[in-house]
């Protein structure tokens, strides 16, 4: 135990006056996504002004160029740290969209498992459930306000983004309803409209308020109910009321 408490900052000592001889990107790709590249994370740093290759180790501030990695809307979390022959290492997760959002000025943009927002890509387009209609929400407000709060503890507090967030999380991770549910319409009263996939019905959600009791109900009527009707059958499928399904046939 003594040598390893003199030998550490010996160590330490000699990194930081090492110079930075290669940066290594690395960006797993655990979810399929392909936001973001090795390129661009350089462009950044490049637009930026920085320089990390021929810097001496100790002068990297590892924190401030973990914040303004962070600023990219793609990227989740970034690792940094450097070896003692002078590589810097970055470490990049990406965000997971689960909503695309297309505002009442039509606006479209991405938000993720956490409500983070993300911008489209030219690069690629996620295969994830739509949100539209009577959804006033200002991207560009949003973005600069999500900027801003890098760093802090601090959580977006709209509740019209919460309240998509939590309905569309809940759709993306279960894999029931990811299969079913291609869009969710937002009223103008804030209750919603889900569209599926499967049959030509609508179906009256209501409000977010026992969401996941929603979804029971309507699980059962999935499972049980439509099979044997038919998914054409009905017109409307409404779950607004409590302990409720109520069906309306088409004529």
């Amino acid at each position: 135990m003594f040598y390893v408490a003199v030998m550490l900052p010996l160590i330490g000592a000699q990194t930081h006056n090492v110079k930075c001889s290669k940066v290594i990107i690395d960006i797993p790709n655990r979810s399929n996504n392909f936001f973001i590249e090795k390129e661009d994370i350089l462009t950044l740093l490049h637009d930026k002004g920085v320089k990390l290759v021929g810097e001496n180790i100790g002068d990297i501030d590892e924190n401030k160029l973990e914040n303004l990695l962070l600023m990219h809307p793609s990227v989740k979390s970034v690792n940094i740290y450097s070896t003692i022959n002078g590589i810097v290492k970055i470490s990049i997760n990406q965000r997971t969209p689960v909503l695309r959002i297309i505002n009442n000025k039509n606006e479209s943009f991405y938000i993720d498992e956490q409500g983070k927002i993300m911008p489209l890509s030219t690069k690629y387009s996620a295969n994830v459930l739509i949100a539209s209609g009577h959804i006033n929400l200002n991207f560009t407000k949003l973005l600069a306000k999500q900027k801003k709060l890098i760093g802090s503890r601090d959580t977006n507090k709209n509740v019209v983004l919460n309240n998509l967030n939590k309905m569309a999380s809940f759709i993306y991770n279960n894999k029931f309803w990811k299969s079913q549910i291609e869009q969710i319409y937002v009223k103008q009263n804030g209750e919603y409209i889900l569209i599926p996939r499967i049959g030509s019905q609508k179906i009256e959600f209501g409000d977010i308020k026992n969401y996941k009791t929603k979804f029971r109900n309507l699980k059962a009527l999935y499972e049980q109910g439509l099979p044997k009707a038919g998914w054409n059958k009905y017109k409307i499928i409404n779950l607004k009321y409590e302990n409720q399904v109520i069906c309306i046939k088409n004529k």
